[in-house]
């Protein structure tokens, strides 16, 4: 298994797809996952009953990953109940890492399918994005590796991630 972890708008989908695809292994997003479930949006789900509810549901999903595949984490997961122990026992962690600016600049246009930066203003986000990195960095650090991404393309980042996890 091998999870990419960090926050919302780094490219963890994006990444975690093109390396199932790479790899020929099966690809989830706990997001989409929990939605699938759910039969309703993250966003809903946070409405209707809380995000205390969505971390239980993510917590469970990633108890029940069992077999090879490669996993892109909803940014919070690491944070919330134990989630890390859970990421590093199973498989590999690895952090892709984005300064605040970098993730500011990226989350400003779909910040309306964010629920957790909807009502943010956008001259604000780059502040509150910098605080949430600070506050879970104690956890994203926990991962097996982190990549900085800024300034790189997407190839260069999967070759990162390829030189880290092969042979898996």
């Amino acid at each position: 298994m091998v999870y990419l972890i960090g926050y919302m708008g780094v490219g963890k989908t994006t990444l975690a797809k093109l390396l199932a695809e790479q790899l020929h292994l099966p690809f989830y997003d706990t997001d989409q996952e929990i939605e699938k479930k759910e039969k309703r949006s993250v966003s809903e789900v946070f409405k209707k009953d809380g995000e205390l509810h969505f971390r239980i549901l993510e917590t469970e999903l990633l108890t029940q990953f069992n077999t090879k595949a490669i996993v892109a984490c909803g940014g919070g997961a690491p944070i919330h109940n134990k989630n890390m122990d859970i990421i590093n026992a199973k498989g590999i962690s690895i952090y892709l890492k984005a300064s605040a600016n970098c993730l500011a600049t990226r989350l400003k246009e779909e910040k309306q399918n964010r629920p957790l930066i909807a009502n943010i203003p956008e001259k604000e986000l780059e502040t509150y994005i910098k605080k949430e990195l600070q506050d879970r960095s104690p956890f994203y650090n926990l991962a097996h590796h982190t990549i900085e991404v800024d300034n790189k393309n997407i190839d260069e980042i999967l070759r990162e991630v390829n030189s880290l996890i092969s042979p898996l």
